[in-house]
Formats: C-alpha cells, sequence, structure tokens
C-alpha cells in the first residue's frame, strides 16, 4: 500500500427466521491498519453451544459494491476463488469459540469491511 491498508471487521445482523435462539457474533479487533505486505488477523466470537457443528462464513466488502462471500468453515475451510489460496485462511477454535480469519500479505486491494456470519447445517 503506499497508504496503509485499512481492515474494517463488522458484524452482520443475526439470520432472519432464527427466532427460537439468536446467536451472538461479536468480531475483533474494531479496525486494522497495517503497511503493505503484513498479515491482518480478524477474530470472530460466537456464542454457541454447538461451535463445532456451525459453518462460519467470512465475507469481504470494499467501498461502494456489495458483499461477495471469500471463504466459509465447518470442518475445513472452502475458499470461494482458488487464487485466494494463500492470500486467506480461516481457522476454528473450539475452547475459546473463535473463528479467525487471516490476511497475509496485504495490499491496497485488501482494503475493506470484512463480515463474519454463521449458519447452522440443522436448519
Amino acid at each position: 500500500c503506499v497508504s496503509p491498508c485499512r481492515v474494517q471487521p463488522s458484524t452482520l445482523p443475526p439470520a432472519a427466521g432464527n427466532s427460537s435462539s439468536a446467536q451472538v457474533l461479536q468480531q475483533t479487533p474494531i479496525s486494522v491498519t497495517k503497511p503493505e505486505s503484513k498479515t491482518v488477523l480478524i477474530n470472530c466470537h460466537i456464542s454457541d453451544t454447538d461451535f463445532d457443528n456451525v459453518f462460519i462464513h467470512w465475507y469481504q466488502q470494499r467501498p461502494n459494491a456489495a458483499p461477495k462471500r471469500i471463504a466459509y468453515m465447518s470442518s475445513r475451510v472452502f475458499l470461494e476463488n482458488k487464487s485466494d489460496e494463500g492470500k486467506f485462511s480461516i481457522e476454528k477454535d473450539a475452547a475459546k469459540s473463535v473463528c479467525t480469519l487471516t490476511v497475509s500479505k496485504v495490499t491496497l486491494q485488501d482494503s475493506a469491511t470484512y463480515y463474519c456470519a454463521r449458519w447452522d447445517a440443522q436448519q
């Protein structure tokens, strides 16, 4: 980046139609600014009793664009684009109920708002 890359985590509202038990997703840190080629970690804390079976989706929203899914994970990671291998990775820590998105070697193209969302496979 000529100027620092700004990564802005955010949280999508709970999915409509899931009134039985609203799940809370909280992302940290609230904002990250890194120089080019550094790595950014964004944590998604999920209040779910069945964390191992939950699908976690990560979306990227660039300025003036619609959000697009970049990857999702249950027991393994699925990237939307093969070309993003090495750029994006996801890890789940069941003990902490945290899913972490790693954005490696950031560039100006990575400046965006990143959202995590959950999907319960049984619904």
